[in-house]
């Protein structure tokens, strides 16, 4: 990576802090993923960008945002873009928040340093370097960490409706339009961790964010039913209403599987993932189409005669928050796997090699065609088991749908749209006690995939999924294999000490700062201890 070419030079004593180091990190995964993109050197790259526990990485080191860091910032942000990687989008808007907040606890010393006080809670390199969604992030949360007024929602409105009122041109109008939409999207992607929780916005607040948003692309002359806004907009519309059932769910998410399949994962790496029109309940993809045939509850003239043919293949993927449940071990096998976010999200997906072709107008010298890795468009969401609830987020997708400057029928195209996987997350209330979760994958005829396998019935992805969950419950005949990557991966990345439970073998660096539990909050048993560095 020549990021000295672009904007910036290395600092001789690069790295100098703990940020830094990982940066540079990073960088070195994402080429390797790159080059070489398999769910093995994506795994690496995951471990680098998704952190769950509030007091998981140390900021030790030198203090400073220097040109080469925002360059670098910048970089892997068009990475994360380029190649679908939104962990690493989230990544980044986490270390400017982190970043930022430093800063404003820097400034304190100002009195004892004889610093401007004007300027001491500034982070000048972010403030001319960062790109604008990254900056117009930055420049919100130093707002709502410095006066602590309101909720974070608000302060980001604020922010960008007064941008909005100074911007004249038309392309100072494109660039908040552009930085806003781009803004929303990637933290529409968040993973659930403890880090991110001033991005789980109300819905209050949401209608208030994206009514600012219609607002801003009409002003923009920008077409809610063009790509790429469209999809921009269906992504993280819903990806913010579905993350926020049950007002944002907190819940661990684990998955149940028979002791032979458990087995094969430690040598096949593979999950499995039926097709929709396969799933085990007959009722599937019913329960929200019967709601349409009788539209008296439906407030807008534009919803009639909703099309639910599917335009895709979709697979899916069915996890519980139900966990250690006797019924669903019963149901579903005895063999536990545990996450604490939904960094699966990024784990089931399948890569995909994107064949991008070289325009008339480039240089002679590049290749005619170039393949880019990605990761797969993956939509989560916890199932709906109330028809009254179900209703009542529907009324309120309609809602935010129609803000937009849209025809009658664009409308309805855009919610048929939405509805393709949205009906798979609403069952009847038989299905209750399961609490499932799932992650439908979108794929495409026309891209090729690695390291997958199709039958008549299943999609099989090469993951590590099974190999470095967060916890294990039940007795597992991969256990050895699990706990020997689990022990390389925390030797690798953790730096600080944390709490281990050497029967579900869960880490926790938030509990070794605070009192010391009496038992495992996961499985509860009493084989805990500290762990203050690896040997």
């Amino acid at each position: 990576m020549e990021i000295e070419e672009k904007m910036a030079e290395k600092p001789e004593d690069w790295p100098a802090n703990a940020r830094e180091s990982v940066l540079e990190a990073i960088c070195e995964k994402v080429e390797e993923f790159r080059e070489n993109p398999s769910y093995k050197t994506r795994e690496v790259l995951l471990s680098l960008v998704c952190n769950h526990d509030l007091n998981q990485s140390t900021g030790i080191g030198l203090m400073r945002v220097t040109e080469y860091e925002v360059a670098t910032i910048n970089y892997l942000y068009m990475i994360g873009a380029a190649h679908q990687i939104n962990s690493l989008k989230i990544y980044l808007y986490d270390l400017i928040t982190e970043t930022t907040r430093l800063q404003k606890i820097m400034s304190w010393c100002n009195p004892v340093l004889g610093a401007n006080d004007e300027d001491a809670a500034r982070i000048i390199t972010y403030e001319e370097g960062l790109m604008l969604p990254l900056k117009l992030y930055h420049f919100a949360y130093q707002k709502y960490t410095i006066e602590k007024e309101l909720p974070f929602a608000e302060q980001l409105f604020s922010v960008v409706n007064g941008v909005m009122q100074v911007s004249k041109t038309e392309d100072e109008i494109n660039s908040i339009a552009y930085a806003y939409s781009a803004l929303l999207h990637d933290i529409s992607n968040m993973h659930g961790s403890k880090k991110e929780r001033i991005w789980e916005f109300t819905r209050e607040e949401l209608l208030k964010l994206f009514k600012l948003e219609a607002k801003i692309l009409k002003m923009n002359n920008q077409s809610p039913i063009t790509r790429p806004t469209k999809g921009i907009l269906i992504m993280q519309i819903s990806n913010f209403i579905l993350k926020s059932r049950h007002n944002y769910n907190e819940d661990y998410i684990c998955k149940y599987l028979p002791k032979n399949v458990a087995r094969e994962s430690v040598s096949n790496h593979q999950i499995w993932m039926k097709k929709t029109e396969l799933l085990n309940d007959k009722r599937e993809q019913k329960v929200i189409p019967e709601f349409f045939q009788d539209t008296s509850w439906i407030k807008y003239d534009w919803i009639k005669d909703i099309d639910f043919t599917a335009t895709r293949t979709y697979y899916v993927s069915c996890f519980s928050k139900a966990i250690n449940s006797d019924e669903m071990q019963n149901d579903y096998g005895q063999c536990i796997y545990g996450y604490k976010n939904d960094r699966i999200v990024d784990l089931v997906a399948p890569i995909g090699i994107m064949k991008l072709k070289k325009k008339d107008d480039t240089d002679d010298d590049l290749p005619d065609t170039i393949e880019r890795p990605y990761i797969s468009q993956v939509i989560a969401f916890d199932v709906l088991y109330d028809e009254i609830e179900a209703k009542k987020e529907l009324e309120y997708l309609f809602d935010v749908i129609d803000m937009f400057d849209m025809s009658g029928a664009e409308k309805k195209q855009f919610l048929q749209e939405i509805l393709q996987y949205w009906i798979l997350s609403v069952k009847d209330y038989e299905w209750h006690e399961e609490k499932e979760r799932r992650y439908v994958i979108f794929l495409y005829d026309d891209y090729n995939y690695k390291e997958v396998e199709f039958d008549d019935t299943f999609l099989k992805v090469k993951t590590s999924l099974f190999l470095t969950p967060d916890f294990i419950i039940g007795d597992n005949p991969g256990r050895w294999e699990i706990m020997r990557q689990l022990y390389a991966k925390r030797k690798a990345l953790f730096s600080r000490e944390y709490l281990f439970c050497e029967e579900c073998l869960m880490q926790d660096h938030d509990a070794a700062v605070m009192q010391m539990p009496k038992v495992c909050p996961v499985c509860g048993s009493n084989k805990i201890k500290m762990v203050y560095h690896e040997e």
